[in-house]
């Protein structure tokens, strides 16, 4: 087993270790001991203090090359360190990187880098042609790694994002990249609103103040759509989900924050949901609808909860050859209904989670499910795979520490696992 390594990221060490994919499946997937990057002028190595896992990781697992956002990058010679969710810290700074990247300094990543790739192009399909966008933890070094190399175009595109306040922790830190999803999403979301018969309209960003939304899917993303909704001052929202515990850990963790600002929280299990979204709407409908499961014919059957001019966002992605809805056009026309998507946010986004973050307006540490070291990244994956976690599962590369299961994290549990 690879050692734990001492707590001083100003002193990389020759080598370190990563969890990397050589192609696709889990057999692919290999923790090894790889030489420590070093940086060039324009670049930075940075220390990972913690990382996140997501379902997009498992997807390229799935994957491997055949993934469309690798370009043809061939894993089998090239494999790269997986996991884009994260907070680092710099540890060597190359030649002509201004002072905001002293060492010591703490950033979060923007993993969706839009520009081209500047080095390795013969690796990508095309030598790279017309690509615009790149990606940390698919083609670029991933976070599932003692450290990390960042290259010129991911700090001269704004994604290595400083933190807020340097006391932020870590596991906070690093769920800006999945809360940066949900503002984007949100932010996507456009009520046309109309201060009476003879004003002019006004469109306004966010679920619509005093509406009705209703979160279909109450894991750990549909609660932070929840959380970040109570910020948008609706006068319900309705939470959908066939999981009873998903409801009452949703309630738990938000039924108060919902009090306090005067939020009906309703929780229902589906096939309740129709007649639930008529009472508490009066017949109207929802307002918002923010669809945070990837299952086509919940997505196509829950347009019809939508009052007129209410907005439908389609969060949760589909399947590949699973993903054309059926759609009312007369509903869209007559009834003046939008459906609006995203996929992943930018560095306003993360910048913006992170200020909520650090104000305590969201509670990272409800969220995390479970934690463990480098090691056990294979079984926190494998974890998320099986649907055995009801929150983000949490890695600290440091440590060499085996899988653990927790109810929430804090600031005081991060600092006594690490032994600080």
């Amino acid at each position: 087993m690879p050692p734990t390594r001492p707590d001083n990221p100003a002193a990389p060490p020759p080598t370190m270790w990563a969890l990397r994919l050589h192609g696709p499946g889990f057999g692919n997937l290999r923790l090894e001991e790889v030489p420590t990057p070093k940086p060039a002028a324009g670049q930075l190595l940075a220390r990972v203090e913690a990382a996140l896992v997501c379902a997009s990781d498992l997807k390229i697992i799935e994957q491997g090359s055949d993934h469309t956002l690798m370009y043809g990058w061939d894993l089998s010679r090239h494999p790269v360190p997986i996991g884009h969710e994260g907070c680092l810290t710099v540890a060597r700074v190359g030649e002509g990187l201004p002072d905001e990247y002293a060492i010591g300094s703490r950033f979060a990543v923007q993993p969706a880098v839009p520009a081209a790739p500047r080095h390795h192009r013969d690796r990508y399909r095309d030598q790279a042609e017309g690509l615009d966008k790149v990606l940390i933890g698919y083609t670029l070094d991933g976070l599932f790694a003692e450290y990390v190399l960042i290259t010129e175009e991911v700090i001269e595109t704004g994604c290595l994002l400083p933190l807020p306040d340097p006391q932020l922790p870590s596991y906070a830190a690093a769920l800006a990249e999945p809360l940066s999803c949900v503002v984007s999403a949100q932010e996507h979301t456009v009520h046309i609103l109309k201060g009476g018969p003879t004003q002019p309209r006004a469109p306004r960003l966010g679920p619509k103040p005093g509406g009705l939304v209703v979160v279909v899917g109450a894991g750990p993303m549909g609660r932070l759509h929840v959380e970040l909704a109570l910020l948008h001052g609706p006068s319900k929202i309705i939470v959908s989900d066939p999981n009873s515990a998903r409801l009452e850990r949703l309630r738990t963790t938000l039924a108060a924050k919902a009090e306090r600002r005067g939020i009906s929280l309703v929780c229902t299990h589906p096939d309740r949901l129709p007649s639930v979204v008529s009472t508490e709407s009066g017949g109207r409908g929802a307002d918002d609808l923010i669809l945070a499961v990837g299952i086509r014919d919940v997505q196509e059957q829950s347009l019809s909860l939508l009052a007129k001019g209410g907005v439908a966002n389609l969060f949760g992605g589909l399947k590949s050859g699973d993903h054309t809805l059926s759609l009312d056009a007369r509903r869209l026309h007559y009834d003046s209904i939008s459906l609006v998507g995203s996929s992943g946010g930018d560095p306003s986004d993360v910048a913006k989670a992170l200020s909520l973050l650090a104000d305590g307006a969201v509670d990272a540490g409800a969220y995390i499910a479970a934690v463990g070291g480098l090691d056990a990244a294979t079984d926190l994956l494998e974890a998320v795979r099986d649907q055995r976690l009801d929150g983000k599962a949490l890695i600290y590369p440091a440590l060499r520490s085996p899988l653990r299961f927790v109810e929430g994290w804090s600031a005081d549990k991060e600092r006594a696992f690490l032994g600080r």
